[in-house]
């Protein structure tokens, strides 16, 4: 399994929020099961399990097929996505704030 992005050493780093991460990173496109899968490090067997129940509380809406593959996305009009869209945000800030650069250029 890949390692968990800050998001997921937050929150804690469970299959179902390691696919919240990927969808809130990519919150823009869509994605099939397997490439979820394939990103984020985890069997195709546990991200389908993962995101049926996802699917089923509607934190991700299923938005096109492609050939017989179903394509998923973030459901940016839930109100506990929203949320989770902010704290991601929050700590997307505190990475930039605390990142130093290992070597400074001369101007």
């Amino acid at each position: 399994m890949e390692e968990a992005g800050e998001f997921c050493k937050i929150i804690g780093d469970t299959p179902r929020n390691r696919v919240l991460e990927f969808f809130i990173e990519g919150r823009e496109m869509d994605f099939g099961v397997g490439d979820v899968a394939r990103e984020i490090g985890l069997n195709r067997l546990t991200t389908y399990s993962v995101m049926k129940e996802l699917v089923h509380n509607e934190f991700i809406i299923p938005s096109r097929k492609v050939g017989k593959g179903q394509l998923y996305q973030l459901n940016t009009k839930k109100l506990e996505v929203t949320m989770l869209i902010q704290l991601f945000n929050k700590v997307l800030q505190k990475i930039v704030r605390e990142y130093k650069p290992e070597v400074e250029l001369e101007v």
